[in-house]
């Protein structure tokens, strides 16, 4: 795992130099830099495979660089994972892993993202100078100045985080998933292409797929670790791997407060298996000193209250000297584990009914802020009623909320790449959809942009074997899929882990942090910096910090905490 960062054009050395430093939690091993007259390539390495393989690398008239890993390079007949780039060039559609990168041949510089959106890149461009980087404060170093994007705010309560290009920064953007970018040096324009998608690719066996992904995230130098919440999905991804390495570690976290610890499911699993496990403990302070790091490192607000206990968890891997560790995110998106995936499949059947028009006049005319009442009138509306699981703030409780006024549908806006790619894909189930969207914004958007910030910060490579494109054609490609929750995976996970785990009813995620966070003196802060940013209306505000005290509206409350603190740290 690596941090990359380059400036096309007018170069200032010392600010490159310093915008590169800035991502040495990325990687501590090694700093490698290339320049030439108008170009700076700067790398920062985390040795996990290869020693000798150096970036930035030149051949062939053609400088590369990247961060993450490239799984097929010996596949590609190349000797190693930087070269496997270079000689994939110019349309790099050949590439399976997990990857950001950069290569420049004289004429354009092409920046690419890896299909699932697992690893980061940012960029910007103004009239003289083309800078990019793997996360938002290398290029603000560079550029040592930031302006706030109001329009992010709006996104950001609908999910969490933004799904399209845009970041909290004005005129800083990011690539999508599986986009290649062309940035000609003549011109100085910018073009958009398709790197990939894992809607095109031919299914093969299931079982298969996932020993093969699985197999594939262990190479490399050092042992591999697994995070374990006792889940099917972390589960299935500790047992295959403990199989094919021999050996395995297993890290999970819990709480002194028994009604939000898993640690027992956990600690079966691992004696199933014959892991050598470790328990964390987290409480009030690890959570306070975490969350006060966490603000100071992220370079966009913490959309997920998860991030905080798993960012203490890294730590304490880092602890043990591990330097990859696998993780099951994917699981409940592509085999669709969210009760609401078919709560949802009922409530599209409504659009069928023949005497629907007075149920659309109804739904408009007696309004609720309940987000149920939202999915109705969406579908007498005949809009579009999935955006996401992870949707918080439906656009009527944000014209509710904020101090400015939103159209009604705003929050489609900042999924039309993803819309469009879906129109292109040949696809028509809605289960499908469901989980392509999911993959998009829940996935990319807001959980692999936690995985990856909150691991990098230890410097630790987390790897996400079941968000493999063999994985995900061979459960597009099952019609049984849609059955009942997760019924393929756990049809292959029973061979694997305990029937306890397999039969057990799911549990989101949760833990007493709201319970904390009324306790301290965090409602204060929040309350002072909206009166002086002026963001919420500030008797929403306390609507908000009342239903949060009885545990309702708690994910929106929390969007709203995390957003105000970071924007008083930031601007």
């Amino acid at each position: 795992m690596c941090a990359i960062f380059g400036v096309v054009g007018e170069v200032e050395r010392d600010l490159a130099v310093k915008a590169l430093q800035t991502l040495a939690h990325r990687g501590s091993d090694e700093e490698k830099i290339y320049e030439k007259e108008g170009l700076f390539l700067g790398h920062r390495r985390l040795y996990i495979l290869n020693p000798k393989a150096h970036q930035p690398l030149e051949r062939e008239g053609k400088v590369a660089l990247f961060n993450g890993e490239i799984y097929n390079y010996k596949e590609l007949k190349a000797l190693s994972e930087i070269e496997a780039i270079i000689q994939s060039y110019p349309n790099f559609s050949e590439l399976d892993g997990m990857f950001a990168f950069g290569l420049y041949d004289g004429k354009k510089l092409y920046l690419g993202r890896d299909i699932f959106g697992k690893k980061p890149l940012f960029y910007y461009k103004d009239e003289s100078r083309f800078v990019f980087s793997s996360e938002i404060k290398g290029i603000v170093t560079y550029l040592g100045q930031k302006r706030f994007n109001p329009k992010a705010l709006s996104g950001y309560l609908s999910f969490g985080a933004l799904p399209d290009r845009h970041t909290f920064y004005q005129g800083i953007y990011k690539l999508l998933p599986g986009e290649l970018l062309e940035f000609d040096t003549h011109s100085w324009q910018i073009s958009h292409k398709r790197l990939g998608s894992f809607l095109h690719v031919e299914p093969d066996s299931l079982e298969q797929a996932i020993l093969h992904a699985i197999k594939k995230r262990l190479q490399g130098d050092f042992p591999v670790a697994s995070l374990l919440s006792g889940g099917v999905d972390s589960s299935l991804v500790a047992a295959l791997a403990k199989k094919e390495q021999g050996s395995l570690a297993t890290f999970s976290i819990g709480y002194e407060d028994e009604r939000y610890s898993e640690l027992p499911y956990a600690r079966l699993v691992a004696k199933h298996i014959g892991s050598e496990h470790t328990e964390v403990l987290f409480g009030k302070e690890e959570f306070f000193t975490t969350f006060e790091k966490l603000l100071e490192h992220f370079d966009e607000p913490i959309g997920d209250s998860a991030s905080v206990p798993l960012a203490y968890l890294f730590g304490q891997i880092k602890k043990q000297g591990f330097r990859v560790v696998l993780s099951g995110e994917g699981g409940d998106e592509i085999f669709l584990g969210y009760r609401q995936y078919f709560e949802f499949l009922d409530l599209l059947q409504a659009k069928n009914l023949k005497y629907k028009n007075w149920l659309k006049n109804y739904f408009r005319s007696h309004f609720s802020p309940n987000k149920e009442w939202e999915w109705y009138k969406r579908i007498f509306s005949d809009e579009l009623l999935f955006r996401s699981t992870c949707e918080v703030f439906t656009d009527l409780q944000k014209n509710l909320f904020l101090r400015q006024n939103l159209r009604d549908g705003e929050s489609v806006e900042y999924l039309q790449p993803f819309l469009k790619q879906w129109e292109r894909s040949g696809f028509t189930e809605d289960t499908i959809f469901m989980s392509y969207i999911d993959m998009v914004v829940r996935l990319a958007a807001l959980y692999l942009a936690k995985l990856d910030t909150t691991s990098m910060l230890h410097t630790i490579e987390a790897r996400t074997p079941l968000l493999d494109r063999e994985i995900v054609a061979a459960a597009f490609g099952d019609s049984r899929r849609a059955k009942e929750p997760k019924f393929l995976l756990k049809r292959i996970a029973a061979k694997y882990i305990p029937d306890e785990i397999i039969g057990r009813k799911k549990k989101g995620f949760s833990y007493p942090h709201m319970q904390w966070l009324m306790q301290s003196d965090y409602i204060q802060r929040m309350e002072r910096i909206n009166d002086e940013a002026g963001f919420f209306k500030p008797d929403q505000l306390s609507f908000l910090i009342e239903n949060a005290k009885r545990n309702r509206f708690s994910r929106h409350f929390w969007l709203a905490l995390a957003f105000l603190l970071w924007y008083e740290k930031n601007f």
